[in-house]
């Protein structure tokens, strides 16, 4: 018995024993998971793995669960980042975690037009950018922001002026009319890729760029061109933050100035072009129209009668600065399961190189949704921006030999007509304007009965601009011809858009999925212009203030009414996970075309195949995605302005013979006998239409390791007739130009991006990225018969017209004479003129293609080979390193400015037979050839950022802290001109522009 009781009571013993050891061996672990940016992530799933313990992140990032003995791993998961296992060391409580976000989740959404879709589901060519991939370059606007990013979307840069923005072209330019892609915000159509102005680059969650057909024929008449849709940020249930977001920059120039830094240089050379044309010179110590010009002695200090010239102007120092700019974005966004907000306010004040230049802006914007019942949500989305732009441009290419001010402190002419001098044009000439635009939109959505939904939206925008500027009597060659010019121009655009869709998703049965969008919207836009203007003034001192004092006034204005409306359709069906069919439509009627064809439609169709999801594939575990798509499709372009339909006729005031004269429409022609007292506007066309773009779109999705690389790859060729431009008719109709539906134009292209996270882990990640756009631009045919026809009005420069359009050839190309080196001896003519060469000049070839025809050859093509981006990503505990580069191959540039001074030092003389640079000529007629047409390749470093993350809640209150520098347009690899910077217009013109300065940049991200 007692033997019996001894036993049982070791048996309790020992089970007492192993449950005090689990108890000692049960532990807690707590931490913070958060993104790479150092935000607190909330509902991270936290799990032990191979065990059954399982939590969740607050809403502060913050976890806590049990484990129980060592060697245990824990697993992180979260929607669009990467899963990440970290083990737990024996006796650790304490683990913090940043995840990495993932290089392209399947599952990640994408906004494809009246809807979304899961990345994995798009069968068209779509490119999307997240807002976190633009935010690390100083800008005023998106469109700068996005040069690089997206394989077939060029973006042009090419000025340097603040608040100026950039041409945009997805896949080439396909249109005479316009060319511009269509911008949608947060559902609202804004028009073309200007309004980009009107959006803080810190409030965009995501970009998205619809390349093909299949995705932007539901935008039907206005997609041809591509669309860039645009989702601004929302707020996120369960999450509370403040953010404030500091960037101060100081810009410098970022190339050399190619200017004359030695008066006896620029004097020589001003004395020898005036003897080689035959005029007397002028630097001999002489008065001349009331300028004293010193001689080449009095310049050198060698003239024993005077002392040394004293002046010798840096207008460079004088007209620049470094100057410093401001950016703050504060906002605040948060929401629970019924309400989400997202407020934010920006101030950006960027200063202009140029002294007196500068640009400011200030946006405010709130979204805010509210579910009034579970099936029920109402939302609204407002866009507030105010914006000032003053001063301008000004120029450096001035005499360095004369002062900028006289002794008594008024500004110094050369002579009775120089009205060059930068720093009076600055000072002095009123050029400002202010513009305010309003972004509007309120929905509601309502879910009928599970996965059928119909949303109702009201859209609305509103802007305002007004431009003032003055030229005084003495400023300008404009202000001393009218003896002072003031004006005044106001614009006043509304536009109010109504959209009702139906959207139904739903599985059947286990293989089958569909999505099914249907609608209408409609829209009308109304324009309000008014132009006052006044010459002659007694004084300069109320500027254009006082229009009524001015001797001379002009009034003009005008009203344009348009209307939209649409009907649209989407059917998208998905079989087995693999096989996945799009059918697209939209049908328009638009009041700016002819009545026989006021309505058109759009439709498109595209397949894609889930290669990865098939039994032979799946089993391969380092596919972890391999979609093949094909689309084709039809898309318009409507982008002529309002009446071009019609026979229209108004009245015009234009100055000729000294004096006003009033004309009928606007002056499209003039007889050149400065009496012509009428001009003449466009012929009815009943019959206008759309331009319509016919495309086919062949691609490949491919991703390994889990998405550790992807690639993406399109073949694209589209096909746009029905060109939109205008005609010539016979005077006797009473008319000048008709508006015709006449020619086509071809792209075709190749669109590669591949990205790879060459090294993920907590501590230190690598990644890098790139993009290559190839674009082939063929003139199929101008129309009306021509087999040439000029872009453009005669240049001063050359005389003549530069950009043409050639049937074969790709748009804009460059028309004049083949460059044959320097005449270096007597006789001859010159083929262009007939004219006798004189040795010295340029040389030309005789003939040339007889397509072209008058001896001109196509000497020039603007349209690059390609373009392309890539980029490095590191991250090294609170460290981060970001460097973006950006390139061009293949484009020519006519460069007007060829003949800098430091190219007018190396100039034919007879002691210096160059066959490079003819000699300086001051009556020289200088004719369009490939002596000025340069190579436009470059690669620049467009950006670096270097950054440290504060630990999160390291600083009791704040989730995240962010310091950085950042550099921007630090350094180009060019052939061309070193003075100036490669990146030109469309056109491939180069006369001088406004330079893009060398930025830095230091920054402050704090969250609360």
């Amino acid at each position: 018995m007692r033997k019996i009781i001894y036993t049982k009571f070791a048996c309790i013993l020992m089970v007492l024993l192993s449950a005090f050891t689990a108890m000692a061996q049960q532990r807690e672990v707590t931490g913070i998971v958060t993104d790479q940016e150092g935000f607190t992530l909330p509902g991270v799933s936290v799990a032990v793995k191979g065990g059954a313990a399982q939590t969740a992140t607050d809403a502060k990032g913050s976890f806590k669960i049990s484990i129980s003995g060592n060697g245990n791993i824990l697993v992180f998961k979260f929607l669009g980042m990467q899963t990440q296992e970290v083990k737990v060391e024996a006796r650790q409580s304490k683990i913090n975690v940043s995840l990495l976000n993932a290089r392209r989740d399947l599952n990640e959404v994408v906004v494809v037009g009246y809807g979304t879709a899961k990345k994995r589901d798009v069968t068209g060519s779509v490119g999307s950018l997240k807002g976190s991939d633009l935010i690390k370059t100083p800008a005023a606007s998106v469109d700068a922001l996005l040069q690089g990013k997206v394989p077939g979307l060029q973006v042009l840069t090419t000025s340097g002026q603040p608040g100026s923005g950039s041409t945009i072209r997805i896949r080439g330019l396909g249109s005479r009319a316009d060319a511009n892609p269509l911008v949608v915000v947060d559902g609202l159509p804004l028009g073309d890729a200007g309004n980009l102005k009107q959006i803080n680059p810190d409030d965009i969650e995501s970009i998205d760029v619809l390349k093909d057909a299949s995705s932007a024929a539901i935008y039907g008449s206005r997609g041809a061109n591509g669309v860039i849709l645009v989702t601004t940020k929302r707020g996120k249930t369960g999450q509370a933050h403040i953010t404030l977001s500091t960037l101060t920059t100081v810009s410098t120039l970022g190339n050399k100035l190619d200017v004359f830094h030695d008066p006896v240089e620029a004097a020589t050379i001003d004395n020898q072009a005036r003897i080689n044309a035959g005029i007397a010179p002028l630097f001999i110590g002489q008065v001349y129209g009331g300028t004293y010009y010193p001689s080449l002695a009095e310049l050198r200090g060698i003239d024993p009668n005077k002392s040394q010239w004293a002046y010798n102007t840096d207008w460079a120092k004088l007209v620049y600065r470094n100057p410093v700019s401001q950016n703050y974005t504060l906002s605040a966004d948060g929401g629970n399961d019924k309400t989400r907000y997202s407020i934010s306010g920006n101030y950006y004040n960027e200063q202009g190189l140029a002294i007196q230049n500068g640009y400011k802006k200030y946006t405010g914007r709130v979204n805010l949704e509210q579910k009034l019942k579970p099936t029920v949500t109402l939302g609204t989305n407002l866009i507030v921006t105010s914006t000032q732009n003053y001063g301008q441009g000004l120029s450096v290419d001035r005499s360095i030999v004369f002062p900028a001010f006289n002794p008594d402190g008024t500004y110094f002419h050369i002579g009775s007509n120089d009205f060059g001098n930068p720093l009076q044009i600055a000072n002095e000439v009123l050029n400002k304007s202010k513009t305010i635009d309003l972004l509007g939109t309120a929905y509601i959505n309502w879910e009928i009965i599970k996965g059928l939904n119909v949303k109702t939206q009201f859209s609305y925008t509103h802007g305002n601009a007004v431009n003032d500027n003055y030229q005084p009597r003495d400023a300008t060659s404009t202000g001393y011809l009218f003896q002072g010019y003031g004006d005044i121009n106001n614009y006043n655009g509304d536009h109010l858009i109504n959209e009702n869709y139906l959207t139904y998703d739903r599985n059947i049965g286990k293989q089958h999925h569909i999505n099914v969008v249907t609608g209408y919207t409609q829209e009308t836009n109304t324009v309000r212009t008014s132009d006052l203007q006044g010459h002659g003034f007694v004084n300069d001192v109320l500027e254009n203030e006082n229009l009524k004092s001015a001797t001379t006034q002009f009034i003009s204005n005008g009203l344009t009414k348009t209307a939209l409306q649409s009907f649209i359709g989407r059917a998208n069906y998905t079989f087995m996970d693999r096989y996945l069919f799009t059918f697209t439509g939209r049908a328009d009627g638009s009041s700016v075309f002819g009545e026989n064809h006021k309505w058109a439609f759009f439709p498109s169709g595209a397949i894609a195949w889930r290669a990865n999801e098939e039994a032979f594939i799946k089993n391969i575990s380092q596919i972890s995605e391999l979609k093949i798509r094909a689309s084709y499709g039809l898309t318009g372009n409507q982008g002529i302005s309002p009446y071009q339909s019609l026979a229209t006729l108004g009245s015009y005031k234009y100055f000729t013979d000294g004096g006003f004269q009033t004309g009928y429409g606007p002056p499209y022609y003039n007889d050149g006998s400065n009496t012509n007292s009428k001009v003449f506007n466009g012929l009815q066309n009943k019959s206008l239409k759309w331009e319509t773009t016919r495309q086919l779109d062949i691609g490949l999705d491919l991703g390994l390791f889990n998405q550790r690389f992807t690639l993406t790859a399109d073949y694209y060729y589209k096909h746009t007739t029905d060109l939109l431009r205008q005609n010539q008719v016979a005077l006797s109709s009473g008319f000048s130009v008709i508006e015709v539906n006449d020619g086509t134009i071809d792209n075709r292209g190749v669109e590669l991006s591949a990205n790879a996270q060459i090294f993920q882990g907590n501590k230190f990640s690598w990644s890098v990225g790139g993009n290559f756009a190839l674009n082939r631009n063929k003139v199929i045919a101008i129309g009306g018969g021509n087999q040439i026809e000029a872009n453009g009005q005669d240049i001063e420069a050359i005389r003549a017209p530069l950009n043409y359009y050639i049937n074969g050839q790709p748009a804009n190309v460059f028309l004049g004479y083949k460059f044959d080196g320097i005449v270096q001896t007597a006789g001859g003519t010159n083929p262009v003129d007939g004219t006798a060469a004189t040795v010295g000049d340029i040389k030309y070839l005789a003939g040339g293609p007889i397509a072209v025809g008058q001896g001109e050859y196509i000497i020039g093509n603007p349209n690059p080979k390609f373009y392309y981006g890539f980029n490095t990503s590191l991250k090294y505990g609170q460290f981060d390193l970001y460097a973006q580069f950006y390139g061009v191959s293949g484009n020519d540039i006519f460069n007007f400015q060829t003949f800098t001074p430091s190219a007018q030092l190396q100039a034919w003389t007879p002691d210096n037979h160059t066959n490079l640079y003819p000699s300086v000529n001051a009556t020289r007629v200088y004719y369009a050839s490939n002596w000025y047409v340069q190579k436009g390749t470059y690669l620049r470093l467009q950006n670096v950022n270097l950054g440290y993350t504060l630990k999160p809640n390291l600083i009791k209150g704040i989730s995240n802290l962010r310091v950085y520098f950042s550099g921007t347009n630090l350094y180009t690899f060019t052939n061309f001109s070193p003075s100036f910077d490669p990146e030109v217009g469309e056109n491939g013109q180069f006369g001088g522009n406004y330079r893009k300065p060398r930025q830095y940049s230091l920054g402050l991200n704090v969250s609360f």
